[in-house]
This record gives C-alpha cells, sequence and structure tokens, in this order.
C-alpha cells in the first residue's frame, strides 16, 4: 500500500494554491478559502451520486509556453475560456455501485485489468455507453444530467491553478504519487487496475482523482482549438473521436498535466477509461461560433483522396462545393474526376456527390474555377484535363449550368475560345469573379518546370467580356508564382493574391487598372504568411453597410513547400483594401491546407477548406461563422 502525506501538508498546499488568484497567470477569482458546496443524490440499491458546485469564471486553457512534456498542436494555442454559468460535477468519477443502481449490468465483471470493488470507477465504458446511463440517470432522478464539456473539465480540474498540475509543476514528478494514481504508483504493484475513489486528496475545487486514475469521456468532439476568447465553448460539430481527459493507473506522468488532451472513437471501451457527470444544461455556443459540417471525405465512395476545393452561392441559395475525386491516390495528376455536392440550406446539410466530368483511364480532370455570371444568372465552370497533352500542356474544358447548379452542359473544349491559348494554363485554383463592368475573370498560372531554374510559373488571368463565350489569356505577372486568387477593390483595380515562389515567405500581391490586362511588379504583403499554399480571399459586407476583404490561408511562415508543415487555418479581415489586417481568427489548428470563401445574404461566411486531424488530406470541411465572431478575435 502506499503511504500518503500527512493531513496537515495536504491542507497547507491546497489553501497555498486557494490563496492566489492573479488573473495574469490564468487563475479564476477565487476566496482566499475554500467555500466548497457539495448535494447528494440518492439512487436505487442505496447508492448516492455525491456532487460539487463548480463556480462560473474565467481560465487560460491549453499549454503554458513551454510547457514541460507538452503535445505540439494537440495543447495550443493557449486561449482565454469564459464558463459564464456555475454547474454540478461529480465529486469522483462514476463508480461500480453508481453504474450498477442505474444500469443493472457491470461491463468490467471477469476482466483482467478491473476489480470487482464497488468504490472503483466504472470501466470498459464507451462514451455511447456514458451517455446512455445519463440519460437513465435523468430519467430516474429528474435532473439534467449530462457529460463535461472539454472547457469545463479543464477548468474544473486546474480549480484556479495555471501550473503543469494542480498540485503545481512538478519537474521532477517527486509528488505526484500524493496526487495522482499513475504508472508510477500502480504498475509497480500487483494490482493492476484502477483504485478506489477518493484515496487522495481533491483539487482545490473538492473534486478526487481529476489527474488520474483513470481517463474521463467528455462531451465534445474533439477538434483544435480557436484562437481568442471562446464563452462556454463545446466542441467542433462533429468528428471522428470524442475528448478523453485526465492521465489515468496506466499513462506516463505527463499524461496527468491539466492541458492534456487525448481522443477516442465513440465506441472505444477501455480498462482505463471511465466518465464524470455534470448536472445542468447544456452550454449554448458562442453567438456566431462556427459550425462545421465535413462535404467530403477520404475513402468514401470508392475515392481515395479529395482534394482543391471550389466554393460558390448561386443566384436561388444554394451552395455549390466542387472538387477533386481522386480515385486511386492522393497523388496530383493521377486518375480524377471532376465531382460536385450540392446544399440547399446553408451549408448544414449536402446532396450526394455528383460527377460533372468523369476521367477516363489515367485522366485527371483538375482545378476547378467556377464563376457566377450575375448578368443572366449562369453559372461558368473551368477545369484541366491535366497531361492531356504531355507533361505541364493540358486540355481545358468549360460547363455551363442555367439552373444554380443542378443540371450542366457537357464539357466543351475551351482552348478553341481562347486568344492566343497557352495549353499550360493552370485556372484557379479556387472561384473566379465578376467585375463590376460584367467581365468575368478566372484567376489562374502558365508555365512549365524549368530544368535551370527548378520552376516558371507566372501568375496570369482568363477573361471574358461575352459572358463565356469567348476568353482572352491576360499578360503573366512579372514575378515567379502561380495558384492565384482575384478580388475588385473600390475603386475597380483588380488585386492578385498569388502564391509567391521568390522565397520571401509572404503572399505575392500584383495590381491591375485593365481588368487583369496588364499587371503592375508584384510585392510581398508583410502581414500575410505563406508555407507556400493555396489560399482565397473575398469582398464581403460589413454590418456598417460597407465592405472588407476576407482573406484565408494556412498561417504558418516557411520559404519553400514543405519547410514548414500546413497547418493553422485561419481567417483575416481588413477594412482598408488590404493595406493592412488587424484581423485574424483560427479556424482549425490543425492539418489544413487550400481553401475558398462565400459571405451568405445574412452576412455569415462560409469557408470550404481542406485538413483532417493527422494529416491534411483527410477531409473537405465547410464551416460557417457570423463576422461579428470574427472581429471578436
Amino acid at each position: 500500500m502506499l503511504k500518503l502525506p500527512q493531513a496537515s501538508v495536504i491542507t497547507a498546499a491546497l489553501l497555498a494554491l486557494w490563496g492566489c488568484t492573479h488573473s495574469g497567470t490564468g487563475r479564476v477569482s477565487l476566496p482566499s478559502e475554500p467555500a466548497i458546496q457539495t448535494t447528494s443524490i440518492p439512487l436505487p440499491e442505496n447508492a448516492a451520486l455525491d456532487l460539487v458546485w463548480i463556480p462560473p469564471g474565467e481560465f487560460l486553457m491549453g499549454q503554458q509556453p513551454g510547457e514541460q512534456d507538452a503535445y505540439p498542436n494537440k495543447e495550443t494555442p493557449r486561449h482565454p475560456v469564459r464558463i459564464s454559468k456555475g454547474f454540478w460535477m461529480g465529486k469522483s468519477e462514476v463508480t461500480q455501485a453508481q453504474w450498477e443502481a442505474v444500469m443493472g449490468s457491470r461491463p468490467w465483471s471477469g476482466r483482467r485489468y478491473a476489480s470487482d470493488n464497488k468504490d472503483c470507477p466504472a470501466t470498459y465504458v464507451s462514451w455511447e455507453d456514458a451517455r446512455a446511463f445519463l440519460a437513465k440517470l435523468t430519467a430516474i432522478t429528474g435532473k439534467p444530467f449530462r457529460l463535461p464539456t472539454e472547457a469545463e473539465w479543464e477548468y474544473a480540474c486546474r480549480a484556479g491553478t495555471a501550473t503543469r498540475f494542480y498540485w503545481g509543476n512538478d519537474p521532477d514528478y517527486e509528488d505526484i504519487d500524493h496526487f495522482a494514481w499513475w504508472r508510477g504508483n500502480v504498475l509497480v504493484t500487483p494490482e493492476l487496475h484502477a483504485r478506489p475513489v477518493g484515496l487522495l486528496p481533491p483539487n482545490p475545487f473538492d473534486l478526487h482523482d481529476m489527474s488520474g486514475n483513470v481517463s474521463e469521456w467528455c462531451q465534445d468532439w474533439h477538434g483544435y482549438y480557436f484562437d481568442g476568447l471562446c464563452i462556454n465553448p463545446t466542441g467542433p460539430g462533429f468528428a471522428e473521436h470524442r475528448v478523453v481527459r485526465g492521465g489515468s493507473w496506466l499513462t506516463v506522468g505527463g499524461h496527468c498535466r491539466s492541458s492534456r488532451r487525448h481522443h477516442e472513437p465513440p465506441d472505444a471501451a477501455h480498462s482505463d477509461i471511465g466518465f464524470r457527470v455534470v448536472m445542468g444544461e447544456t452550454p449554448i455556443k458562442a453567438a456566431g461560433e462556427p459550425e462545421f459540417t465535413n462535404v467530403f471525405v477520404a475513402g468514401e465512395e470508392g475515392v481515395n483522396t479529395y482534394r482543391i476545393p471550389a466554393l460558390l452561392l448561386t443566384p436561388d441559395g444554394s451552395l455549390l462545393a466542387f472538387c477533386e475525386a481522386r480515385k486511386e491516390s492522393q497523388a496530383d495528376a493521377s486518375p480524377t474526376d471532376m465531382v460536385l455536392r450540392r446544399s440547399r440550406d446553408g451549408g448544414r446539410t449536402w446532396l450526394p456527390n455528383q460527377v460533372l466530368v468523369q476521367g477516363e483511364g489515367a485522366e485527371a480532370l483538375m482545378n476547378p474555377c467556377p464563376v457566377v455570371d450575375h448578368v443572366n444568372g449562369a453559372i461558368v465552370l473551368l477545369c484541366t484535363s491535366a497531361n492531356k497533352v504531355r507533361p505541364d500542356h493540358h486540355q481545358h474544358f468549360q460547363l455551363t449550368s442555367a439552373d444554380s447548379g443542378q443540371t450542366w452542359t457537357k464539357p466543351i473544349d475551351l482552348g478553341a475560345r481562347i486568344v492566343e491559348y497557352d495549353d499550360t494554363f493552370n485556372p484557379g485554383p479556387g472561384v473566379g469573379i465578376q467585375l463590376k463592368n460584367g467581365r468575368l475573370v478566372a484567376p489562374g498560372y502558365t508555365g512549365e518546370i524549368d530544368e535551370e531554374t527548378d520552376e516558371n510559373w507566372h501568375a496570369r488571368v482568363l477573361y471574358s467580356d461575352d459572358h463565356g463565350a469567348t476568353w482572352t489569356l491576360g499578360a503573366p505577372v512579372p514575378h515567379l508564382s502561380d495558384e492565384s486568387q482575384a478580388v475588385e477593390l473600390r475603386d475597380g483595380t483588380l488585386m492578385l493574391n498569388a502564391r509567391g515562389n521568390m522565397g520571401k515567405s509572404r503572399r505575392g500581391v500584383a495590381l491591375s487598372k485593365d481588368g487583369g490586362q496588364t499587371w503592375s511588379s508584384m510585392y510581398s504583403d508583410k502581414a500575410l504568411n505563406e508555407c507556400p499554399c493555396q489560399a482565397s480571399i473575398l469582398r464581403c459586407r460589413l454590418p456598417d453597410g460597407g465592405t472588407g476583404l476576407l482573406f484565408a490561408n494556412p498561417d504558418n511562415h516557411g520559404e519553400k513547400f514543405g519547410v514548414v508543415e500546413r497547418t493553422k487555418m485561419t481567417v483575416r479581415l481588413s477594412y482598408d483594401e488590404g493595406k493592412t489586417w488587424p484581423v485574424k481568427r483560427l479556424i482549425h489548428a490543425g492539418p489544413s491546407s487550400y481553401s475558398t470563401m462565400v459571405q451568405f445574404p445574412d452576412g455569415d461566411i462560409g469557408l470550404l477548406f481542406e485538413g483532417g486531424e493527422k494529416h491534411r488530406r483527410e477531409w473537405i470541411r465547410f464551416a460557417r461563422f457570423t463576422l461579428s465572431w470574427l472581429a471578436n478575435g
């Protein structure tokens, strides 16, 4: 049996923690002495559920800068969180006695790594099992029980502290045995299972075993953190895994840190995962916070990888999401179809895949670049059949829809319609725009790999003044650049924002006074980081009746692709036509890549972007959020 520290030592340590209330360290304002409120809910079979009141407050969620044994990306960015309402939380993890009283079952029974002890946590319980328990508990008691959100869990675990563990930073793990059950004090014994709850001292909120014993299911789907203040965050709309928090009897000491995050499929059930209850209504998302929907997912519909998104809002209010369906591999120019999904409810649900152009054999249909002609209501889609002639030389197609994307013409050969046709042209990728004078503009680039310079691409645009009947290829931008997107400034100047290849780690920008026929020298926008990667830009309406510019890309800084990973999908806002970008907000901190945006009639912003949890090609996801949420960041 482990030797526990003297009660006087524990009491002094806890009082010291309670007395420190400096907001600059991420602490909430707590009384100088603990004023714990508890209640007990009777259960069948003479069992009871003890709860502790957790007051409202604010804290810094995530790892400290340079935190020892922390995991990069998973626990960052550190950001302020406001828990606006207090809630009742289980004093301990749900025990076997409590589980059996409610459910009448014993999922841990007969398992090698579990003990038949009514005071031990209920284990071998999945997230779905925990939800079933909470539903039945609510029915029995008439009170609203649920799992804690991930933010509530960390707030309750920290209990006003900002250190690695609630008892301090403990850099040499000299104190952890006194406060948490972990592999260092369990795997050295013959009893290889979770311990009865409440044997070790509680944290300053009087909660037992928050940092060890068993890890605990949370309500949230697992996703990456947002930047800026979050009020009652509830996680992404959905993902593949649910959040698991806290270390366990199996884990190393670093996993017992307050900021440590983990995730598991909702049907997973293990010897070291249990859960803790919360009594209270489910928090409401902060106004305008992003809602996420996966539109294309790798492996679905027999497609290996979906890439290169393009998003349009049609005249009838439908959303059209175009992309490449790479059938056999992730590789560029591998066998690929051009596909579309349509949403009639603002991106909340999506109709099935529609194949617009099917690649034959090894043919790769690539680089969708749609544009809406607001004069006649038509949608024109440009795309490329890659390497049709020889490497870096393509065939180009044009498709048209007169009914907001429900039906399409058969693809026609675009090359015959282009003045001074260059078969190295690549549209977009992304979307085209229509200028105030009616001109359709499809941004892109031309060129081919040069053995001496390694690359020789230049951004330029394709434009049409007769609704797509004929097209003209404008002059190339003088500097090395490729994938580009365009926006018309208030004075009629056309701005081209391009993936720069000059090694400056910044986005390249060129201006045209003649609608894309010629361009100024390209300059680097020092405010817009570059990995390099494709990016999106959009003119938006502001609540005050004016307009601004939105820009989205992975907010990383690296001179050459591959030097820095593409992560941190971020949206920025400029009020002065791109001279400055004072507003930015993180949308997805994990792997992320190409993107495209729209603005809805109600002012909301829609962002379609590539990304994933482990790599940037797992899905193409749609996020909808408000400008006020963006600006408040």
